[in-house]
């Protein structure tokens, strides 16, 4: 019997050996994967025209790329030669293809420019808007600008203060479908609500310098009695500037305008030009970056809050400017660090320069 379980115990031990022998091999562990490289930063700013009113953007990119790390080649800044809806969305439409990090745009005209903005979030691009605000329900992840309609309420008082009598007051503007252009004059008409101000049709030129000038000077040819002009974009005020001087009615007829580039700033100090309402134009550009840099780093919602952002949108706030504290202005702009081309160094400001008083 003994001998018996032996041959049995035999038998098991061989036929194991048997089994183990025709298995398959247990498969060798395979290599880790090596984790994919994260795509290099590069965050894209679209303006929307050749003019120092930009190229003050441009030093806001310029200086937030320094400050936070990033090369030229991947922080980029590009505008058309003159408002160009289509070379906005070409331009668009090639960072999309490149598969940027981001893009910030200041669209010409938010409806035509949504459907390529749409197109780049679908692609995993953070899209963001800058100088003027989309549409409503834009795909656009912030905006990142002046308040517009506020701004526009701004310039209104101004202009009821230097024209306590009333009088026409004519509006130059350089685009009837851009959202900053319409709330701005649409604040200015409300401030002006109740007065003698008549304000007449505003006239639009296409964002074309030669073209305001033009405007102006018809607008004053054919309303002699004019008492007030308001300039919505930055060349519009130097537009009325001019016109005005050349029909010899330097600080007869009151300019109120927008933006604070070096001729408006002249002249403020010539006395042709009495308000500015001054946007922060380098905070745009550089905010712009910032925040796509930290949307990449700590996601959407992360950036938002450490940016303070507000019901999708960081106001960047404006500066009201007039000869009388245009030299503490100045001052403010040194502080910071923010560059300007003009200086107050060597002038001073009438005795009766206009002092705005915000109500």
């Amino acid at each position: 019997m003994k001998r018996y379980w032996m041959i049995m115990l035999s038998l098991l031990v061989l036929a194991g050996l048997v089994v183990a022998a025709c298995a398959p091999p247990t498969p060798a562990p395979a290599p880790a994967e090596k984790p994919a490289e994260a795509k290099p930063l590069k965050i894209v700013v679209i303006g929307k025209s050749v003019h120092p009113y930009w190229s003050n953007v441009e030093k806001g990119v310029r200086a937030a790329a320094k400050d936070l790390g990033l090369s030229d080649d991947q922080v980029i800044f590009w505008v058309p030669q003159k408002e160009d809806v289509a070379a906005q969305i070409q331009t668009m439409e090639t960072y999309i293809a490149q598969g940027v990090t981001g893009i910030a745009i200041a669209p010409s005209d938010p409806n035509a420019l949504e459907a390529t903005m749409k197109k780049a979030a679908e692609a995993g691009i953070f899209v963001t808007t800058l100088d003027t605000p989309p549409v409503e329900g834009s795909v656009s992840l912030v905006y990142i600008g002046t308040d517009n309609y506020s701004a526009g309420v701004i310039a209104g008082e101004a202009m009821k203060q230097l024209l306590p009598e009333g009088g026409k007051v004519g509006i130059g503007r350089g685009s009837d479908t851009a959202l900053n252009a319409l709330q701005r004059t649409d604040g200015f008409l409300k401030a002006i609500e109740g007065t003698n101000i008549i304000a007449l049709e505003p006239v639009n030129d296409k964002e074309d310098a030669a073209t305001a000038l033009q405007l102006a000077n018809s607008v004053i040819s054919a309303n002699p009695d004019l008492a007030g002009a308001f300039g919505v974009y930055a060349y519009n005020g130097p537009a009325w500037a001019t016109a005005v001087k050349e029909a010899g009615k330097a600080g007869e007829i009151k300019i109120v305008c927008f933006d604070a580039t070096t001729d408006i700033i002249n002249f403020i100090k010539e006395g042709v030009i009495h308000a500015t309402v001054a946007q922060r134009e380098f905070d745009m550009g550089y905010k712009s970056v910032q925040i796509i840099k930290l949307m990449a780093e700590k996601g959407v919602e992360a950036a938002l809050a450490e940016m303070g952002a507000k019901n999708g949108v960081i106001d960047t706030g404006v500066d009201v400017i007039t000869a009388a504290n245009l030299k503490d202005y100045e001052a403010q702009l040194d502080a910071k660090g923010i560059p300007h081309e003009w200086t107050t160094e060597g002038w001073e400001p009438p005795e009766d320069a206009f002092e705005f008083k915000m109500e």
